[in-house]
């Protein structure tokens, strides 16, 4: 599985958009390759995985008997090919042709991209000072400045084109730096990778060495930030925080090799290994607790729907409640998740799991592909793409709370953008919502 999902990235890249493969990548790294290393490498005979308890809770075939046909049911559901209805796809010609009329279509992608970037700069200062809902619509208009930049890389050439797109860059990795974040900068980069990488005829060996140079890449940013939190957080450092980060990276990507070596890959380890979390959901569940059959997934499923305004204690996506309920362990000065499998798992056992897993996967291509027609009629829409599936690519250790609020309110929000102010979407203000009926006229004939 791991291998089928590589290969697919590396044909794809380039030729189409390999976000859901990047995915589902993603999950069976973190919930199955990390785990095999814990039960091969950090077991509790480990010094460091005892010392820490970071060994795999319960036994192999009690891990992999529920997770590897939960995982190879949300890879095979989320990667299945989309159907190319109306001419658009996410691969091959269907996406060239979309493609094709962002570049050439008369809107004025320069100025309002900039424009976005610009808005979504400021709400991202502003969202620290809002409250819950408020700080929500500021991190989705700062998700927006990601497409903003998608219009400005596909307007026409201009002096300061380029300038402007390093300077927003500069920005991201600045506030990454700031914050200790660097979430955003992998794999909002992973996503945006795929739109730079479009229309290069690239052989398959320099593909490989191109994801080999990422994969590298986010392994060697995951051991630094480690080291960099715990400098810059906890000792009150004050001296430059780019070079402190540069030299933790330089250092371990000096390491080279013994990178790999037990006690230099623990924290890699610790950090990837997804399944972790899910063996302590096994471990609690039935054993301490019944399964709730989907009472806190039914709960979360509303909350994604219904806004905080009339829900004011409603859940929140993140770790602390799901780590308590179905693992059992209270979280204060960390961020770590059970994962849309350990709740699968929690909620309905191993079977239940298998199924929650597929129709999780169902969902999400179900949206993914529904962009895919509306842009059939609206091609800038696909710019938009990273602001509702960036939070896919690595939400094997988030939650479904966080899937779902990504696709639901990131769609409803991107709507109200185009009601208000359609011509951000290449459709004239005063002709509004309008379906093409005549053939002639759909650009994909």
């Amino acid at each position: 599985m791991f291998f089928t999902q590589l290969y697919s990235i590396l044909y794809k890249l380039g030729k189409g958009l390999p976000l859901r493969e990047t995915a589902a990548f993603f999950y069976t790294t973190t919930c199955l390759i990390f785990p095999i290393i814990g039960y091969e490498n950090y077991t509790q005979d480990n010094l460091l995985a005892r010392a820490f308890i970071k060994y795999m809770i319960v036994k192999d075939d009690v891990y992999f008997g529920t997770a590897l046909p939960a995982i190879a049911s949300f890879v095979t559901v989320l990667t299945w090919p989309l159907s190319g209805k109306n001419g658009v796809n996410d691969f091959g010609e269907g996406l060239n042709r979309i493609v094709y009329h962002i570049k050439s279509g008369e809107t004025d992608k320069h100025r309002i991209g900039i424009l976005i970037i610009l808005i979504g700069t400021f709400m991202s200062i502003i969202s620290k000072y809002l409250p819950g809902g408020l700080g929500f619509v500021a991190i989705l208009f700062y998700f927006s400045s990601f497409a903003g930049l998608l219009y400005l890389y596909y307007s026409k050439p201009s002096g300061y084109k380029y300038t402007f797109i390093t300077l927003f860059l500069i920005f991201i990795l600045s506030n990454a730096l700031a914050t200790g974040m660097f979430t955003i900068v992998a794999y909002m980069g992973i996503t945006l990778f795929s739109f730079f990488f479009l229309g290069n005829k690239t052989s398959m060996f320099r593909k490989l060495a191109v994801v080999a140079i990422g994969v590298i890449f986010i392994f060697v940013l995951q051991a630094s930030k480690g080291s960099f939190r715990q400098i810059t957080m906890n000792t009150g450092y004050q001296g430059n925080r780019a070079m402190l980060f540069a030299e933790l990276f330089m250092e371990n990507l000096g390491k080279g090799t013994d990178l790999l070596q037990d006690e230099e890959f623990f924290p890699l380890y610790v950090r990837m290994n997804q399944g972790w979390n899910i063996s302590l959901v096994m471990n609690r569940i039935p054993a301490v607790q019944p399964h709730d059959n989907g009472k806190e997934l039914m709960t979360v499923v509303a909350a994604s729907v219904v806004p905080r305004l009339f829900w004011p204690d409603k859940p929140m996506a993140g770790g602390k409640f799901n780590m308590k309920h179905y693992a059992g362990m209270t979280i204060t000065d960390f961020s770590t998740n059970v994962g849309p499998l350990g709740e699968g798992y929690g909620s309905f056992g191993r079977l239940g799991a298998v199924i929650f897993m597929g129709v999780l996967a169902w969902f999400v291509r179900w949206a993914y592909n529904r962009v895919f027609q509306i842009a059939a009629n609206i091609p800038l829409l696909i710019c938009w793409l990273p602001v509702l599936f960036y939070q896919l690519t690595y939400s094997a250790e988030t939650d479904t709370l966080q899937i779902l609020n990504s696709i639901v309110k990131g769609s409803f929000f991107i709507w109200l953008l185009y009601k208000f102010r359609p011509d951000w979407f290449g459709v004239p203000k005063q002709s509004g919502v309008k379906k093409v009926n005549d053939n002639k006229k759909l650009w994909y004939n």
